[in-house]
């Protein structure tokens, strides 16, 4: 597509943004913009079906709903957001930490303080009821410091529990940030790290690694046929699916739209392709039903690309090749498996 081209493409998409916040009595706002860009564009799946979803069911397209729409699909990622606020608090905690150290110094320093004195005073011939005052006073000094010690301590433990509940939410929060919110398996942000670290041990220890890209057949006209609803439920359905046909160090993962992809460490292209079979039976095999309304949809049909990763590639090359088998098998008539040339 050349620059002309691309311009007028944008410049449309632009200003069908700029009619619906109009139409629709919407602040004409850089998030509202951008919410609205790339819904007419197509390019966010997830973002697609949520607005179509709202209008279908008659929920209006008000202020607050875009702004949740675009908290939801455009802010920064919960792992990001985790970290920014944790590291708030880290600080706030390790101040509090390194100012507890610095009063056990100085409660430390004091009693020694106090200790070198009375050692001073009792070198000197004292009577009955100064020696008598003298012990009271050390053992004062030593109640003091040891409640001041159990006190700092307890505070040096609260900050401990602090640290280690922070650790919790920023582990909570990269789970979150790695799984996909609508079918709970891998994201496309997981499947990048998982892919480049498999290809990263393929490359140390020699074994092979093969990938399988995996798009549900004319999804958008059984969309378009049964609604947004029942594609949810079948993109989930898949997902569950994909994930009991792999075992071990396998990986399933959402890539975008219906679309999924199953990192295979130490499984040769032979091997692959086996499986890629066995998942496409197994899926084309279950029947979709809604038990709540009493309804079957039928069954789904899965197209396979499978690739094998080649020393020396990126993991583009890798995608792109499992890709291209993937629109050989829907060239080829779809609810096949296409293997790399």
């Amino acid at each position: 597509m050349g620059n002309a081209e691309e311009f007028d493409k944008a410049s449309a998409l632009a200003a069908k943004a700029m009619d619906r916040m109009l139409s629709d009595r919407l602040l004409p706002n850089p998030e509202n913009f951008t919410l609205w860009f790339v819904y007419f564009s197509g390019q966010h799946p997830d973002l697609t079906r949520a607005v179509d979803i709202a209008r279908r069911d008659g929920i209006a397209l008000s202020q607050s709903l875009c702004d949740e729409l675009f908290k939801r699909f455009f802010s920064l990622d919960a792992e990001v957001q985790a970290i920014r606020e944790t590291s708030d608090k880290a600080r706030f905690a390790l101040g509090r930490v390194l100012e507890q150290l610095g009063n056990v110094g100085s409660e430390t320093e004091r009693y020694g303080s106090a200790l070198s004195g009375f050692s001073e005073e009792l070198s000197q011939p004292l009577g009955l009821t100064d020696l008598r005052a003298m012990v009271a006073a050390i053992a004062a000094e030593t109640a003091g410091i040891v409640e001041r010690q159990t006190a700092l301590q307890l505070q040096l433990q609260e900050s401990s529990h602090q640290l280690a509940e922070m650790r919790v939410s920023l582990d909570s929060a990269r789970r979150e940030a790695m799984t996909d919110g609508l079918t709970g398996i891998a994201n496309r942000k997981a499947f990048d790290l998982m892919l480049l670290e498999a290809m990263d041990e393929t490359a140390r220890d020699g074994q092979p690694l093969s990938l399988l890209m995996v798009d549900i057949d004319h999804f958008k006209s059984f969309n378009d046929t049964h609604g947004h609803l029942v594609g949810d439920h079948v993109l989930k359905l898949v997902a569950r699916m994909l994930t009991e046909c792999i075992k071990g160090r396998d990986t399933a993962a959402r890539y975008g739209g219906e679309e999924f992809a199953i990192i295979l460490p130490r499984t040769s292209l032979d091997n692959a392709v086996k499986l890629a079979e066995q998942v496409r039976a197994f899926v084309g095999g279950r029947q979709i039903v809604n038990k709540a309304r009493n309804a079957n949809y039928g069954t789904v049909a899965l197209s396979i690309g499978v690739a094998q990763f080649r020393p020396g590639e990126n993991s583009q090359s890798l995608v792109r090749r499992a890709d291209q088998a993937l629109y050989s098998a829907k060239r080829g008539g779809r609810n096949r498996v296409g293997v790399e040339g």
